[in-house]
This record gives structure tokens, C-alpha cells and sequence, in this order.
């Protein structure tokens, strides 16, 4: 098949938010609760700008007027911001490999997730994915003690995973919904900004002005994968992003090993590689069965 600009679009969303580590991490001086803070106000701006030069802003209104839009949004909005602080939280602490295990985990939760929500049917040669995921994490915990358990992966892949099922229930646009998210965020990240040692001029003081920059660039940065991904998601089959959305977690993976040289202890080497069979799994699942599934629904 000859690439498509949807499969190149597609391809830098995730090759984007795979690299991200190496650009939070370029940041050191700065903590993770103002790192956070400072990504969602870029992100708010840059989106409130960018729905203004599209006349897009009444699509605000549209959503709070709507209480179940309002609701399902403001849910998801805890659920992201709460990704996005841990995530960074996992960068500045040297555990970029358990963030990258996390968003590998994604899918396999999703499955699980479905069936518990929306009551949708997991086909016995699914289950061995999950099987295999579940054995992972349980290997860490018998290897380890409790605390070692690799909370940060699990908790992202979970908020995640969630954040996506309830976005799945609103029919509203990515980019739109994440400026309602951000909205509504916004205003008590910045109340509980002011309770902080630091404030919002904290990393100006800290960082070279060509630094401080670079972070506010970090607004574009979260919009730019949204826009090229919802792109190649309205022209590229299923099947194909959910290949193209392992791109995301591997370079994660090899930034946290190869530029961090973070350690990979045996335990974690060992669900990591339980975790690349069960994908692998599920992806040759998706392809031999799904097409066979809607045959037989045709």
C-alpha cells in the first residue's frame, strides 16, 4: 500500500508524543507541579487562540449548555490533567520506562474497561492478551514488594484509558473538547498554583530566556499531535492506527533506556517482554478476526 499524507500524519502524532520524554526532561530545574501547570496554560491559550482564527469558540457555550456533555467533559478533564501531572511527575523522577509500560498497557486495559462499562463481548482469543498483561504485573509484585508495584504504569494506562472511553461517549471534537477540559481546569490548578512555594514566574527565574521559550512552546507541542492524529484518524482504517499507536510507548521506551539509562531490572525486562507478546497478540487478533467478524455481520 503506498503512504498516504493520513499515514504520515498519523505516524508524527505518535512519533511526537513518544519524544515528548526528551523534551520534558530539558526542563530539570523545574518541578512537576509547574511544569503541569505551565503546559496546561500554553495549551489553554494556544486552543483559544486556534478555535478563534477558526470561529470555533461557541462550541464552549454549545458543550456547557449541554449537562450531559458538561459533566461527561469535566470528568474527563480531571482525568487528563491527572495523566498529564503524573506523566511529567514520571519524567522528572527518572521513571520514563514505567510511563512507557503504562501507555503500552493502554489497549489491553481498554478491552478490559469495555467490558466492564460498556458491556461489550471479548472474544475468547482476546483473552490471552489480557491474561498475559495481568501475569506482567503480577511477576513485578511477587518480585518485589508492595511498594515497588509499578503504580505509575498502572495509573496512567487506567486514567488513560479511561479519559478515552469517556470521550468515546461525547460526540465533540478533540481539540474542542480538550479547550472545554482545559477551561475548566484551569482556573483551580491556578488558585492551588498560588498555594505553592513556586508561582507562575518561578521557571522565568530559573530557566535562560531562550529555555523559557522553548516552554511555551510546550502549548503547541500537545495541540500538534491532536490535530495531525485526528487527521489520520478520519482516513486511515482502525486496524492501522492501532498499529501506528505502539510507535508512541517503544520510543518512550528507548528514550528512558538508551538517552536516560534508566535501569531495567530483571522483574521489568521480564513483564515488558510478557506485555510485547501479549500486543503482538492482540494485533494479529485484530487483523485475522475483526475483518472475519464483520463478514459475518454483513
Amino acid at each position: 500500500m503506498k503512504p498516504t499524507p493520513a499515514h504520515f500524519a498519523a505516524m508524527a502524532s505518535f512519533t511526537i508524543w513518544g519524544l515528548l520524554p526528551i523534551y520534558w526532561k530539558f526542563f530539570i530545574e523545574v518541578g512537576s507541579w509547574d511544569l503541569f501547570a505551565y503546559r496546561l496554560s500554553w495549551s489553554f491559550l494556544t486552543l483559544f487562540i486556534y478555535l478563534a482564527l477558526k470561529g470555533k469558540l461557541s462550541t464552549f457555550l454549545e458543550i456547557w449548555h449541554d449537562r450531559r456533555k458538561r459533566i461527561l467533559l469535566t470528568i474527563s478533564a480531571g482525568l487528563i490533567s491527572s495523566n498529564w501531572l503524573l506523566y511529567i511527575y514520571a519524567i522528572n523522577h527518572g521513571k520514563v520506562l514505567e510511563a512507557s509500560m503504562g501507555y503500552f498497557l493502554n489497549p489491553l486495559i481498554l478491552i478490559f474497561l469495555g467490558r466492564i462499562i460498556f458491556k461489550e463481548k471479548i472474544r475468547g482469543t482476546q483473552w490471552p492478551s489480557i491474561v498475559l498483561a495481568t501475569i506482567a504485573i503480577g511477576l513485578i509484585a511477587l518480585q518485589s514488594d508492595f511498594y515497588h508495584i509499578p503504580w505509575i504504569a498502572l495509573i496512567l494506562s487506567i486514567t488513560f484509558a479511561l479519559y478515552g472511553l469517556i470521550r468515546k461517549m461525547v460526540q465533540v471534537g478533540s481539540l474542542e473538547g480538550l479547550f472545554f477540559e482545559t477551561s475548566v481546569v484551569i482556573i483551580p490548578v491556578m488558585i492551588a498554583w498560588g498555594f505553592q512555594e513556586t508561582s507562575p514566574l518561578t521557571a522565568y527565574s530559573l530557566l535562560p530566556i531562550g529555555k523559557f521559550l522553548v516552554l511555551m512552546l510546550s502549548g503547541i507541542l500537545t495541540c500538534l499531535p491532536l490535530i495531525l492524529f485526528a487527521y489520520g484518524a478520519k482516513r486511515l482504517p482502525f486496524s492501522t492506527l492501532g498499529f501506528f499507536q505502539y510507535l508512541s510507548p517503544s520510543f518512550k521506551f528507548m528514550c528512558g533506556l538508551w538517552i536516560f539509562n534508566e535501569a531495567l531490572q530483571t522483574e521489568r525486562l521480564n513483564a515488558f517482554i510478557l506485555i510485547w507478546i501479549a500486543l503482538a497478540w492482540y494485533t494479529a487478533e485484530s487483523y485475522i478476526f475483526r475483518p472475519r467478524a464483520s463478514k459475518i455481520k454483513a
